[in-house]
């Protein structure tokens, strides 16, 4: 009596906590393989993976990238057929076609003693009935009733399979069966086959190819598998079959039929399709993904090598794609991204790549160049077709590009090399004014290592604390004295001497210090003004990037409460960028610091574009005129109309208004006579430091911190009563411009 123990193939597991990539991979590396029994510790089965279901869930879209580093219990199906080895082969089969027939037909786990034994699949389910119907044959005829029993249990057996199960004859390779999926697949019925061979349904050179393969399997008595058949259809199309084929011996031990199962595996050749695609090409703009672009770029340079030609690589930025994202919305953006890749592939001839790096950072490579021109009118193309206005949505947006471009060999032979020198190229296109393109050029190179020079200085300066914040002060007209001062960062490098500010800031923004740097002088500032006379405020400049972390206001209270200076002698200038940068939740922090008492003021007012608009949306009490201005009201008629009319607008909305870079007193009187009522510059004085600032104002300054000490400093005790000393006439003792 034939068992289950009887059809078991071995095949090696896998447990649940392995990774669905080593899956991916493993049925990659065995095609053969279409199931996959999952167990747990003690070897007890828990689950099993399909390959068709496996394939199909990877493929959706970002299938990959989320059930990739998953455990695969969250990917199998964790009720597989499970039955014990000792099971009779017939009882199984009758009973699980009546109740689980499609577990069945897809293969099923057999276990011994409830541990782990190996896997049933159908082909051995057949392999067995045949020898248990041949050696009960003569039994069987004996006994009608159980001849008729065993043909009705081949029949449903055969039937019910999912796959294509025929059946030839050896001698001559007429079909003698053919179940209802084969009808199915092929398209003929089995009427049309039964009797008949291969060469009656499919052409000569295809019918010779079949007929080779049945006699290798009869003469060989070996299983063969055909990894992907290609088979015509009734009515034209084709099939994409994989199928075993293997011989059914007869009495004596000869080859008698030849049984076939062939699967139908167009949806998962779809699938994994798709998967390739995904791994390949991005989603969104279907480009060229950073792989595909680094192996397109890898072959373009081997022709190149081999032709003595030119390769170009060209990279490609969206100029304000933030910009769109954050105020229309990622539909937009999305859209946008789609629309330039479309440009973008209109500027190209047939052969040459364009690929989505990432975000809105878009590559090209550009081939067959014998000199640099070809990729000069590229670059050109490019920016031009990127600077024309885009409908998106019912929206029309304008951003424009900037293009680094590279050269091979020139530049570099392999391709991590020319993308980093492009990059450096494009760079400097954007610092250039963006919507233009740069070749690379050395000095490039030179600048970058610069760069990181500087960078890894900024950070040692950070924590060796070679920073120190000086003083400018803010001089009342009216009261005739010193009513503010604003703390300017200024950072002394023991080999670089002192760094301008408008080196160290942009690159401390960039690589993410500006935070942890605005923090500290936001709290020494606080801790050294308290001690000044209550009548001078203090003014700390809030750099756009402090804005994108949330804490910003609790930061200002700690900052307040720990030094004990009043909110309302704290003034924090900020920029128009500031507001043009996610401004729902910028305006909302400035409410919160307004809310606690703190000044708001708007520095460098009059140079962006929506300052006006501003002063409608937020309760600003001071306002900046830019230096810009102040420089040409003794020569410029303009200047001079917009000072007047900043000033205007600042008595009538009740703001302070306050003119930046007075440089001498022909402007001074000239702003006075305006009715500017506060003034700033190097007339009045030069940022000094807090000890000279501090003897100004009558004072001791407090001793410099670190930013380790002051991020945990204490409440001071309370600051001198003293009044400050009557104020000289202005100038008097302050430094006048040089």
């Amino acid at each position: 009596m034939f068992t289950l123990r009887d059809t078991v193939s071995s095949l090696t597991p896998a447990r649940a906590e392995d990774l669905g990539k080593t899956l991916y991979e493993r049925f990659r590396e065995e095609p053969d393989t279409l199931i996959i029994p999952v167990l747990d510790a003690d070897d007890r089965p828990v689950g099993l993976v399909e390959r068709n279901a496996f394939f199909l869930r990877m493929a959706a879209e970002y299938g990959r990238a989320l059930y990739a580093n998953r455990p695969i219990e969250v990917l199998m199906d964790n009720q597989p057929l499970v039955v014990e080895a000792d099971v009779e082969l017939a009882a199984f089969t009758n009973d699980s076609l009546s109740y689980r027939a499609s577990d069945l037909l897809r293969g099923f786990i057999v276990t011994d003693g409830g541990r782990y034994l190996g896997v049933g699949t159908v082909i051995g389910l057949l392999q067995a009935a045949s020898e248990t119907n041949r050696r009960n044959l003569d039994a069987l005829a004996s006994a009608k009733a159980d001849e008729e029993r065993a043909r009705t249990f081949m029949t449903a057996v055969v039937e019910s399979i999912p796959s294509m199960v025929f059946v030839k004859r050896a001698s001559d390779q007429s079909y003698v069966l053919l179940n209802r999926a084969g009808e199915k697949i092929l398209g003929y019925s089995r009427e049309e086959m039964i009797g008949r061979t291969d060469e009656a349904f499919f052409d000569p050179v295809q019918a010779a190819i079949y007929h080779a393969r049945d006699a290798e399997v009869v003469r060989s008595g070996e299983v063969k598998v055909i990894e992907e058949d290609l088979i015509p259809r009734k009515d034209g199309t084709t099939a994409i079959l994989r199928t075993k084929k293997i011989a059914i011996l007869d009495g004596d031990g000869r080859p008698e039929y030849l049984l076939g199962v062939s699967e139908d595996i167009a949806e998962r050749k779809r699938a994994e399709a798709q998967i390739a695609r995904l791994a390949h090409y991005d989603p969104l703009t279907e480009l060229p993904n950073r792989l595909l672009f680094h192996k397109d770029l890898s072959d373009a340079l081997a022709r190149a090598a081999r032709r003595e030609d030119l390769v170009a690589v060209h990279c490609v930025d969206l100029d304000r794609f933030k910009v769109v994202n954050d105020t229309l919305g990622h539909p937009v953006g999305d859209a946008l991204l789609k629309a330039a890749a479309e440009r973008l592939r209109a500027c190209v001839r047939d052969g040459d790549t364009v690929a989505r790096l990432g975000g809105d950072e878009f590559a090209v490579v550009q081939m067959g160049l014998t000199d640099l021109s070809g990729a000069t009118r590229l670059a050109a193309r490019i920016v031009e077709a990127l600077e024309a206005p885009f409908d998106l949505l019912g929206h029309q947006v304008v951003i424009g590009g900037s293009v680094g471009v590279a050269v091979s060999p020139d530049d570099g032979l392999d391709c991590d090399e020319l993308l980093k020198k492009a990059d450096m190229a494009l760079y400097r296109a954007k610092a250039d004014g963006k919507g233009t393109f740069h070749f690379f050029e050395r000095a490039m190179d030179e600048q970058l290592q610069a760069r990181r020079a500087l960078e890894l200085d900024l950070r040692r300066a950070l924590a060796e604390g070679q920073f120190e914040l000086f003083y400018q002060p803010l001089f009342d007209l009216e009261a005739d004295r010193v009513t503010g001062c604003e703390a300017l960062l200024r950072w002394f490098h023991p080999e670089r001497g002192m760094v301008s500010p408008g080196e160290f800031i942009p690159l401390a923004e960039e690589i993410g210090l500006i935070g942890a740097l605005g923090d500290w002088v936001l709290r020494a500032a606080c801790d050294e003004a308290a001690r000044w006379p209550e009548h001078v405020r203090l003014a700390v400049n809030l750099s756009p990037a402090q804005f994108r972390d949330r804490r910003l206001a609790a930061t200002v209270v700690q900052a307040l409460a720990a030094s004990g200076l009043p909110a309302e002698r704290l003034e924090l200038e900020i920029t128009e960028s500031v507001l043009l940068q996610d401004s729902a939740s910028n305006m909302a922090i400035l409410h919160d610091l307004k809310a606690l008492g703190v000044r708001i003021s708007m520095d460098d007012f009059g140079t962006g574009y929506s300052s006006l608009s501003y002063l409608r949306s937020f309760p600003f009490d001071k306002i900046k005129i830019d230096q810009t201005f102040v420089r040409d009201i003794l020569d410029d008629a303009d200047a001079l109309a917009i000072i007047k009319a900043v000033l205007d607008l600042g008595a009538s909305l009740g703001i302070t208004t306050t003119a930046e870079g007075v440089e001498s007193e022909e402007q001074l009187h000239e702003l006075r006579r305006q009715g500017c009522g506060e003034i700033q510059g190097y007339f009045i004085s030069r940022p000094k430091p807090a000890g000279e600032i501090a003897a100004l104002l009558g004072v001791a300054a407090t001793a410099a911190r670190g930013l380790s000490e002051v991020v945990a400093f204490s409440a001071p005790a309370a600051p001198p009563q003293s009044a400050l000393p009557t104020a000289p006439p202005v100038g008097e003792h302050f430094e006048a411009a040089s």
